[in-house]
Parts: C-alpha cells; structure tokens; sequence
C-alpha cells in the first residue's frame, strides 16, 4: 500500500529538520568534531571537500526520508515506538551515508597510486568508524524524530491489527542471529577487542560481545539478549507490507544493538569509585560508539533475514497452521544453530590463545650496525634491544634547538643554540636519549630542495650524541602545523575563538589552507586553517605529502649507517584534519606507510645502511584525552616499529580543563602498553611533563617515573631548553621546563631540581632479565630478579648496565647471583645543572636468582 500524503509531509517535515539539526551544528562547530558534519568554508576545486555536501548529506537525508516515511505507516505503533523506529532509521542512514563517503573518499587515492594501504581493512576501518558519526546523531536525532512522529500522521495499516504470531518473528530472528554468529570472527577483527580501540577493555571477561575474543557465556548472552529484543520489534510487522517490514526490521535491529550497549554500561557500575579517575566517562563512550557503528550492520542483517523469512512463507505446508509450527520449529532451530556457532568459535579462539607463548629469539646483526638498537622479540613481547639481545631503556629529554618556532616576539629568538655541552649535561643528569626536533621548513626551505646546511647541523647534533653516549631518535615536529598559521593582524574572531599564532612545523609553500579561519577554539588544533593544511597534506594535495615523504627519504639516507640514531618519528602529534577520524588514523597512517617504504628504501641504497626503528604516533587525540584509534594492525609489513605516544595524563589533557581526571598516570600507561600489544610493537613515551608548582608537580613525577620503570618503559621528557619567544612559553616569566630562563631578559636561572633530581636518580640502561626489578627503599637501591642463562659464558650475561647519580662510585652493600664488570664514570655538566654526574656499572649474571643493593643517594 503506497504512504499517504500525510505520511509522506511528515517525512518531509522529518528531513527538514534535520536539514537545520545538520547546519546549527556545522554553525556551532565548523571542525565537525563534535557534529555530524562540518564546514570550515572556502571550497576549492577538489573531490574530498565536495564529498561530504554531494554524498553524504544527500544520501543521509534520502535514506531518512524512504525509511521514515515507510516506519510511519505502522498504525499500531504508539508515539514513543514511532519516535525510536524514525530515530532509528535516522541513525542508519547516518551510518551509511558516512560509509559510502569513506569509499568516496579513498578510492580516487587508492586508483592514483596514493593510497597504499590494504582495501580489506580499510573497508572494516571505514565500516566500524562510522559508529563515532552515529554516536553524534544518537544525541540529535530525536529532534528530527519528534517532529515527524508527532502529530501522528495518517495510518495506511488497519488501527486494529494487533502484534503478529511469535512464529512469524522467530524465523526471522534466529536467521539474524546465524548471520550475526557467522560473521563472529570478521566482526572480532574490527569490533570490541580487536577493534581500534579494542585496547581500552581493561576487563575482557566482563564484556558481551558476539565475537569469538569473549568467553562463550559472554557470546551466547551477548546473541540471545540481541536476539530476544529483535522478536519483539518483529512482532509488531510480521504482516505488514514489505517495505515497512524492512524499514522496521532495521528499527528493531538498532534496538537490540542499544539494548547490547546498556548491558555493557551495566557492568561498568561496579567498578565507579574504585580509583582516583572517572575511567567510566571515556569507557562509556568507546561502548557507546562501537555500538552505534555495530547497529548499523546488524540493523541491515535483520532487515536481509527479515527478506529472506519472507521466501520462506508456507514451509511446504498445506494450510496456515501448520506452516506456523513449522516456522516456529525452524526459528528456533536457527536460534539454537546461532548459539552453538558463536560458543564453538568462542571456545576454539580460547583453545588457540592457550597454545601461543612468546618466545626470545637471537639478534641478526648485519654488518655495520654492532653498536644498532632494533626491535626484536621477546619474553617480555616486542622489544627495543641492543646487538646481544638485551632490552635496552631509553631514558632522556626532547631537545628542541634545531627547530624554527614562531617569534613571538621578534626581538627573541625563537630557540636557542644548540652546543655540545648540552649534551654533556643531559649525559651528566644520567639521560641516554634526547628526542631531537626537527623542523620540515628548514629541511626542505623550497619545494623539492633538501638544505645541505641544516642536514650537516643535525650531523654536528648527532656527532655530539654519540660522543657523550646519547642516542637520537629524529623528531618531524610540528605544532599547529608550521609557522605561518598565524592570523593577520587585527582579525576580528567570532565570540568563543581567538585569533591563532604561529607555531613550527611545516615551510610556507606547503601551508594549503586556502584563507580559511585563522581563529582557533580552546587551542591550536582546533582552527580551521590548522585542519585544512593537514587535510591538504593527506590528501597529497600537490604533492606536498610526496615532498615529506621524499625528505625523510633523504633524511634516512644520510643516517641510514649511523647507530648513534636510533630512528625516526614521523610526524609529531598529527591533527585531526577536515575528516576524523578517517584522515586521523587511516589517511595519517597512509602517510606513515609510504614514509617508512621510502625510508627503507634509502637505507638499503646507502653503503652499510640498515634497517632503523620508525616511531608511529597516534594523532593528538591521544595528548589531549589520553587514548585514540590505532590503524590497521596491516598498515605496513614493515617490523621495525615502534609505538610512541605521549602521555600528558593529569598534565595538560582536556578532562584538567574542567578540573577531573577520566585517564590517571597509572591508566595512561596501562593504555598505552595494551594499544603497543595490539600493535604488536615496543612503546616508548615520546613526550610527558608536567607544568605546574615544583610542589604539586613531585608527587605525579614519582607516580610518572614509577610507572615506567614498572615494565622498564623508556621516555622522553619536554622539554630540555626553550626560548622566552616560544610559543609555548610567551608572555610567561620563565620560559622551559627543566633548564630555565628569566623572562624577558634570557637570563638563565638554572635547573629545576625538583624535576632534575627524579629524572637523574638510578635507573637501568639495559637488562638481559626482562623481569628484573629496580625498586627503590628509604636507604638503597635493589636490582633483582631472576635469569636463565642461555649457554656458558654467553655475551648477554654481561647486558646489565645500571645508572647511579653522585660523585662518589658506587658500592654494592649486598650482591647475589651476579658480579660486577665494568664501572665507567660520567663526568659533572656545567653548574647551573646543579649537583650532577654519576655511573654507568655494568654486571654479569651467574643465572638464576639476583640481587644486588646499593646504599641510596
């Protein structure tokens, strides 16, 4: 029966108000963040800006109107059940609308040539993150709903007709439910604990899922809670005509995905209030959207069985009732059939887990690289380790001294020299790496120029690195995208925006932002201008992603035989762009994809040049609120990776704003090592620091500091010296974190021993044992732990080298299990360091158990 006129001027009132829902909200946030679709304004002449306004919008709005106009022919329903079918059907049509802009999106990269990454998991990524733009409509959507569900519009269905037969909605739902359990392992890869943030379930057993990862209770819970309220919404359109037997179908489909949701919320409650975080806010969220995104796919499964049941009306029976018993016996059949797959698989993925071990494997060394750091695995999972096979912990300081930074006041520099004796003091305070910043814009000042001057500079840095025992990791730093960001002069902002400056990072001719807002909202990253570079750089727009890509080629090249350097972050704290989070994790990890191939590339045409460790970074997401999606664990094929995000947890994230704490230390570092595991990569923290009192700031030192040395996690702290024109510092008194200056004059004031101290107290440098501890008493230092010894006499016996601070050496109050062999004395820095210099004591293992105490200074 075809809809009335009134059916059909509510779904038109339905699509107009979701017309203004969609443009207040573009109004309100032009980043898109926030809402369902964004506009930072200045269209150009590409594809990926018009996507959004010529796919998206319209299909999400055509999808909303069939599929709304079909639900509201339903006579039985009442207000409410016709207020969620349309809220339904609305998120649906959000769901797909945002998939098939994520095709349209990547498939003119990937047809070019510049999109490299593998279609099937980009296709599950492109699937699973639709789920954060309907997350974003599930908050909206009742607004659109309530003004096409009331007044209630002309019915096409008899008032009278009363909920169908169970039989004629178990077939249905049992058939949902085969689907559903069949799909288990694909939906595993991409959903819940194999999704991007599958990390952030801290307690697997407590999570209903329909995916083999889970126990089997927890599956066949998860399939007949799912299932149970998809019965009842087909009960209601058993006998309806086809469409709406869709449409609605997909309704109650999205229904039983919200139902799955409030029961995984509901085992969240026992754990509020056990810890000093509100962990349970953000825990919510990554529920609330892997749920949205599921519904969109079982929505369309119910609606496919709810087809399919229809084929098979009469089962071969000669009248009605018997063709019910039939379809009663058959559906649950089906049911039975869906439980029994979905605890079969669940129970074969526990039995696999079971039989999997990680085991320690020899290093290959290859000529020219003895003294080379690389990721390996081992007992401990994947590793930095040195050429024996040693973990090997990175302990030290971002050094920002070669990068161009935004003058704030032009009568400063913008940093400061960088000499050797810098290194000589980082060395003094017991530091064994430094995180160096580099700055695109002096690398490659006109397009297609590598500068000569500045990659002898980064040599002069690295030849004093090595000659002081320092490793450098090279940093491709940006903040805020580049320097010339900065609004004019006299900008008049919009109310809640402020006018944004310069930062570092990229030159100007690769700065595409078209003349969009320079006007940022609560911070750097959140300015129009900012979001359209970084979306002109991963979409390759000119090729200026091209040009990064061929000068970290050149870059590597020039290191490819240099052990000194440990290896290369590829970018610093990515933005978010035009289009999260498909540009933050896929299109970002699209770039790091091809980086990293031309980075081998160049290290395998350089004579003795080998493979370096490349440092993958989340996007800023991850600094901001203490976690983010990971990319496509088959990004690369690439092994020498290595996980680095940074934890500014109880810091600078977004939750200290408002004066909570949603992710503590303690948790950001439990995230961290769980997103490096599902990585399968070693994590090491890029950044940390705290920027409050001395006072306030030593207690989350100690919390910081114990919680890396907890699995001999290396880091680096932000930030060695800065100049009082930075950015980060201007208009403030002092400018730097750790050594100091008076503002304005650049008069040094020293370093800050309350930070100074924590970060110079003993601390290992590596260790063969990668369960050996280093706990710290009121009196001593204990290093303990037990070790095999893989043969007589072996190298790795002797890997165990420990820092200790003081002038005096050192001297074991207590030693068991091991003996000492080296003892090599670092030298006093200069004296506004403070106290300083100490000892690098290396000791050989004996096997078994070991102990060694040593009085604290």
């Amino acid at each position: 029966m075809t809809p009335t006129l009134p059916q059909a001027a509510a779904a038109r009132r339905i699509v107009l108000v979701l017309i203004l829902v969609l443009l207040t909200g573009a109004a309100v946030d032009p980043s898109g963040l926030f809402v369902p679709i964004g506009w930072t304004g200045h269209p150009i002449g590409s594809w990926w800006w018009w996507a959004p306004y010529l796919v998206q919008v319209p299909l999400l709005l055509a999808i909303a109107y069939v599929g709304s106009r079909s639900v509201l022919g339903d006579a039985s329903a009442g207000a409410w059940r016709r207020v969620f079918s349309v809220w339904a059907i609305i998120l649906l049509a959000t769901g797909l609308a945002d998939c098939a802009y994520g095709a349209v999106l990547l498939l003119p990269m990937a047809l070019q040539k510049r999109y490299v990454l593998p279609a099937a998991s980009s296709a599950g990524f492109v699937v699973w993150s639709c789920g954060y733009n309907v997350l974003k409509m599930a908050l909206l959507g009742w607004l659109p709903a309530a003004a096409g569900a009331f007044p209630r519009p002309a019915p096409t269905l008899e008032r009278n007709q009363r909920p169908a037969p169970v039989a004629d909605a178990v077939l249905p739902a049992g058939l949902a439910l085969v689907l559903l359990a069949l799909l288990g392992p694909w939906l595993g890869k991409q959903w819940w604990l194999g999704s991007p943030l599958g990390y952030a379930y801290s307690v697997n057993e407590g999570l209903l899922a329909p995916i083999p990862q889970v126990s089997p209770v927890h599956v066949v819970l998860a399939l007949v809670l799912v299932g149970a309220v998809l019965l009842l919404g087909l009960r209601f359109v058993s006998h309806a005509r086809p469409a709406l037997r869709f449409w609605s179908a997909a309704a109650a489909g999205v229904g039983a995905c919200m139902a799955l949701l409030l029961a995984q919320c509901l085992l969240l409650l026992p754990t509020i209030g056990r810890a000093r975080e509100l962990w349970q806010a953000p825990a919510l969220v990554v529920r609330g959207l892997e749920a949205s995104s599921f519904a969109v796919v079982f929505a369309l499964l119910a609606a496919l069985a709810a087809g399919l049941a229809d084929r098979t009306k009469s089962l071969g029976a000669r009248d009605e009732a018997a063709a019910a018993t039939r379809r009663l016996r058959a559906g649950w059949m089906l049911w039975s059939l869906a439980l029994l797959i979905g605890a079969g698989q669940s129970w074969h993925a526990a039995e696999q887990s079971r039989g999997t071990a990680a085991e320690s494997s020899a290093a290959t060394i290859a000529p020219g690289e003895e003294a080379a750091l690389r990721v390996m695995e081992t007992s401990a999972g994947p590793r930095l380790v040195n050429a024996q096979g040693a973990l090997v912990v990175l302990h030290g300081v971002n050094v920002n001294q070669l990068g161009e930074y935004f003058r704030r006041d032009p009568a400063l520099p913008g940093t400061l020299p960088l000499a050797e004796q810098d290194f000589v003091d980082m060395a003094a305070l017991g530091m064994n790496v430094v995180r160096l910043t580099l700055s695109w814009s002096l690398l490659e000042p006109v397009p297609g120029q590598i500068s000569a001057d500045y990659l002898a500079r980064i040599r002069t840095a690295v030849d004093w690195a090595h000659a002081h025992g320092v490793y450098v990791v090279l940093d491709m730093h940006q903040d805020g995208w580049g320097v010339h960001v900065d609004a004019p002069a006299g900008i008049a902002c919009r109310p809640g925006a402020s006018p944004m400056i310069g930062w570092d990072g990229a030159p100007e001719w690769a700065t595409l932002a078209d003349g969009t807002d320079p006007c940022q909202v609560t911070g750097r990253d959140m300015a129009p201008n900012v979001s359209r570079a970084f979306q002109s750089l991963y979409m390759d727009r000119d090729g200026i992603q091209s040009h990064l890509v061929r000068a970290w080629a050149v870059l590597a090249g020039a290191f490819a035989a240099d052990s000194t350097v440990v290896g290369y972050d590829l970018l610093n704290e990515p933005n978010f762009a035009e289009t999260p989070p498909i540009a933050s994790t896929l299109l970002l990890a699209n770039y790091e994809a091809r980086a990293i191939a031309a980075i081998r590339s160049a290290e395998a045409a350089a004579p003795h040049g080998f493979a370096h460790p490349v440092f993958i970074e989340p996007s800023i997401f991850w600094s901001g609120f203490g976690m983010d999606n990971l990319p496509p664990r088959d990004f690369t094929p690439d092994t020498q990776l290595v996980f680095a995000p940074h934890l500014y947890n109880e810091s600078i994230t977004s939750d200290q704003d408002f004066g909570l704490t949603f992710v503590s230390i303690e948790r950001g570092y439990a995230l961290a090592q769980a997103a490096a595991r599902q990585l399968d990569m070693p994590l090491w923290i890029g950044e940390w620091g705290f920027f409050k009192s001395p006072t306030d700031e030593a207690p989350l030192l100690d919390r910081q500091i114990a919680a890396e040395a907890a699995d001999h996690i290396g880091s680096a702290f932000w930030v060695w010296k800065q100049s009082c024109s930075d950015p980060h510092v201007y208009p403030g008194h002092v400018a730097g974190n750790l050594r100091q200056w008076h503002c304005p004059d650049m008069r040094e004031i020293g370093t800050q021993r309350a930070i100074a101290g924590p970060l110079s107290r003993a601390a290992l440098r590596s260790t063969p044992a990668p369960g050996a501890r280093l706990d710290y008493t009121a009196t001593s230092v204990v290093l303990h732990g037990h070790w095999t010894a893989s043969g007589p006499a072996t190298p790795l016996a002797c890997e165990m080298q420990l820092w200790v601070p003081g002038e005096a050496e050192p001297r074991e109050a207590r030693v068991e299990g091991a003996h000492r062999s080296e003892v090599v004395r670092v030298p006093s820095g200069q004296a506004s360091l403070g106290a300083s210099g100490g000892w690098l004591v290396r000791y050989c293992l004996d096997g078994g158990d070991f102990r060694v105490e040593l009085p604290r200074r």
